[in-house]
Formats: structure tokens, sequence, C-alpha cells
């Protein structure tokens, strides 16, 4: 355990109310079980004990070693799995349309037999006309196209 470490252990344990044990074999136990974590994952769970972070734990005790060992470890855990090496973010490959363009030609076809009332029209002024009765009330607005229109006409049924 490095000097740091150290530190923020003994500054950890100065944080809560003081036993009666002899501070220099606590010390010498947290470092003999310590010993194959790294420093970091150390500091980390003695800031968390300090802070009060850690699930489960004593406000009032400071945590004994096998509860601040058990946090050490898991801080390491988080430490290799941040340390891992990543997978490339995902590349675009742009085709002929992009995304959105392919769900605007989409909605197109299906709203074509739709006569526009307004085109470009944000969802705002959409609900101000709804509001104020300027509209049909079968009147519909598609957002990936920016336009308000009428819904078709309902097509009687042929027998």
């Amino acid at each position: 355990m490095d000097q740091r470490a150290y530190l923020a252990v003994v500054g950890m344990l100065n944080s809560f109310p003081q036993g009666t044990g002899n501070p220099d074999l606590t010390m010498g136990t947290y470092e003999a079980v310590l010993k194959d974590i790294s420093s970091q994952a150390v500091i980390e769970a003695a800031q968390r004990f300090t802070m009060g972070e850690v699930h489960g734990q004593s406000k009032t005790f400071a945590p004994s070693v096998a509860e601040f060992v058990t946090e050490a470890r898991q801080r390491q855990e988080y430490i290799d799995l941040k340390a891992k090496p990543r997978l490339p973010a995902p590349r675009y490959s742009p085709g002929s349309l992009a995304p959105f363009q392919v769900r605007q030609e989409k909605r197109r076809a299906e709203y074509a037999d739709r006569p526009v009332i307004e085109a470009n029209v944000p969802l705002d002024r959409f609900v101000a006309l709804s509001r104020a009765k300027q509209l049909p009330t079968d009147a519909i607005w598609v957002s990936s196209l920016g336009i308000l229109g009428p819904a078709p006409k309902q097509q009687a049924a042929v027998e």
C-alpha cells in the first residue's frame, strides 16, 4: 500500500469515533489484507466509507477490516472493468438516404392521399390552431413531415 492509500485509510478511520484498539496493529492488518488490491481501489473505498456512500455501512462506527476489504475489492473490479479495451464506436456508413429521410419518405407515401392544409408546421402551431378551433376536427399533424392535413374520408364498404 503506497503512502496515499495509507493516508486515505488513516483519514477514514479518524473520521469515525476512536475505539480502544491499537492503531498500529489495526493499520498493519489493513496493509496485510490489502496487499493485492491497487492503491486507487483502497483510496476510493476509503473515500466512499468516509462520505457514507457504501450501502449498509454504519454511519457511527468505522468499518471492520472485512467490510473495508469487500468494498475495496468491488472498487478494484470497477477499475479493472474500466481499464478493459472497449469495442470501437459504431461507424455510420451513409446510404443513398439518411435515416430521417427514409422515415420521411415512408410517411410521405403513407399520407400521400391526404390534402395538405399547411406545410412546415411545428407542434406548437398545430396545438395553437387546434385550441383556436381553426382546424377541422379530423386534422392531423405529421411530425416527420411537418404537415397539417385532414384525415382521409372514410369510404363506405362496398358489398
